[in-house]
């Protein structure tokens, strides 16, 4: 399947910036899935705020309108957010939800910006985290690439965690998919989903290390993905009932067992950490 190239993969997000603003939809199809990210964000960001303390310096690449800085604010308010996004106009609608919501600049600041240029000091963060934003690169190049440069913006033992679509684990949907008789489903065209053959091993050479990968949305994605369809003529349907009782249950599970549900997940969070011999 064809992939988009940079310039079209930006105006396919400013078009949606535009016509979405501040809305979720600019950036996530469904509620739920935004829900189950920001659990699976803040369950990781915990341990790392026993380690380090409350005051850390959090900086998220590909912020879109702001959706995850600003619920992880509430969540963490002492912790300082800066959200990074290549479009000005997700930018902008971030800001304006910002100001809505009455969040002083101390506390989370959005300014635009390329992760494959990003102007910020080096080892200045002490977590860094990508909601599927590095999969808008379409190669496994430019991906490592980027991944090199936010690790060189980590402090000495910081995270980076990385909310990504794997080919695998979307490979394992479509196959759960087929076993019921439906057909696979495909990638956007403006995705480029990350191959773990190439991406894991890559990681040690940017000073990284994987500590663990969580599969996180299993049980939603079953549902939406596969049950659903089943019941509704092939259809996905992001607004049925049995999805949010899904996700409610979904995010019951991973904080009691993580991963506990397999890998059919389309995305899983990649969790590194800076090694201080780097």
């Amino acid at each position: 399947m064809k992939t988009m190239d940079l310039e079209e993969i930006r105006a396919h997000w400013q078009n949606w910036a535009v016509q979405y603003g501040t809305d979720l939809r600019a950036t996530t199809k469904t509620s739920t899935l935004k829900a189950i990210e920001v659990d699976a964000f803040a369950r990781a960001f915990c341990p790392i705020i026993e380690e380090k303390g409350e005051a850390l310096k959090i900086l998220e690449i590909g912020c879109g309108n702001g959706q995850n800085c600003l619920s992880l604010s509430r969540i963490f308010p002492a912790a300082s957010f800066m959200g990074i996004d290549f479009i000005s106009e997700m930018v902008a609608a971030a800001i304006k939800l910002k100001v809505s919501n009455q969040i002083s600049d101390d506390r989370v600041v959005f300014r635009e910006g390329n992760v494959l240029d990003l102007d910020l000091p080096k080892a200045s963060f002490d977590i860094i985290f990508t909601d599927r934003c590095l999969i808008n690169l379409n190669s496994d190049s430019l991906q490592q690439q980027a991944i090199k440069i936010l690790s060189g913006k980590l402090k000495e033992d910081g995270y980076l965690l990385m909310i990504e679509n794997s080919q695998s684990t979307y490979g394992e949907q479509n196959a759960a998919r087929e076993s019921v008789g439906l057909p696979p489903r495909a990638p956007a065209e403006f995705n480029h989903f990350f191959n773990e053959t190439t991406l894991l091993p890559f990681l040690p050479s940017v000073g990284l290390k994987l500590l663990d990968i969580e599969d996180f949305i299993s049980l939603h994605d079953l549902v939406l993905y596969v049950l659903v369809p089943m019941l509704n003529g092939g259809q996905v349907d992001y607004e049925h009932p049995i999805v949010e009782a899904a996700t409610k249950l979904n995010i019951a599970l991973s904080s009691a067992r993580p991963s506990s549900l397999g890998g059919y997940g389309q995305n899983r969070l990649y969790r590194c950490r800076k090694s201080v011999n780097k």
